[in-house]
């Protein structure tokens, strides 16, 4: 899941799909025309639990993008965005392609090209990110 925005999206990329599922926040998606994709918002039917201390977990709570319906998810085409859950990222080096997987999982090896890596000169790779410039 991309976590954090390193270099900004072209907002007028960005542009609401219907991909028959629920959608998470910051989920890396390819389209069904292989285009791949950051999910800015969560699909309309997106929800999420709060735990509330002394009352219990409030399940349900709408958190997709608001105007959109159903299944639908604003995405972006574009930018640099970080990730945190790439399969074997130890390795990689700046301009290194990331691939997706037909899950949605990111991987340093593959087919469907997702990304590259984007390292900025003084990018904190400490903390276990890894900037991914959306796009072959």
């Amino acid at each position: 899941m991309a976590t954090n925005l390193v270099y900004r999206n072209i907002d007028s990329k960005n542009r609401v799909r219907d991909l028959g599922e629920t959608i998470a926040p910051g989920t890396a998606v390819m389209t069904p025309e292989g285009e791949p994709a950051v999910a800015v918002t969560g699909s309309a039917d997106y929800t999420i639990s709060e735990e509330i201390q002394g009352v219990g977990t409030l399940s349900g709570i709408p958190a997709g993008g608001v105007g959109l319906e159903g299944q639908e998810v604003t995405l972006a085409y574009d930018g640099t965005w970080e990730f945190d859950d790439i399969e074997g990222a130890e390795g990689l080096s700046v301009g290194d392609p990331v691939y997706i997987t037909g899950t949605g999982a990111l991987n340093a090896a593959g087919t469907d090209v997702f990304g590259t890596v984007d390292f900025v000169p003084d990018y904190d790779s400490t903390r276990g990110f890894v900037p991914v410039k959306i796009g072959a």
